[in-house]
């Protein structure tokens, strides 16, 4: 459940120094508020190269998994053979996890 946050803190920055946290939240791919929070509360903001685009491409794969399994639901196709898609999955998600366990420790 999302928090409501009511409490509003105002500091001052030099020019450079927020362009500095702006940078680097825009990096984060997170706003600059999220990035602060996360920051002040001493959270580690990890930044993983390229994760935006894999999960965008990951979409995609499901959307053509789901429309896959709407045409077998409609006796339109027989059958799909996805062996080869589910090696490229299982190979993402293997990375991925691999990934999470190296930020963690």
């Amino acid at each position: 459940m999302k928090q409501k946050k009511e409490i509003r803190i105002t500091l001052r920055l030099t020019p450079e120094q927020y362009e500095t946290i702006v940078s680097k939240a825009d990096t984060a791919q997170m706003s600059v508020s999220a990035y602060v929070r996360a920051a002040a509360l001493r959270h580690r903001v990890v930044v993983v190269d390229g994760l935006r685009e894999i999960t965008h491409e990951l979409k995609g794969i499901g959307r053509s998994l789901n429309q896959l399994t709407v045409l077998c639901n409609m006796g339109r196709i027989k059958e799909a053979r996805l062996g080869d898609a589910w090696q490229v999955l299982s190979q993402i998600y293997l990375k991925l996890r691999e990934l999470a366990e190296q930020e963690r420790s």
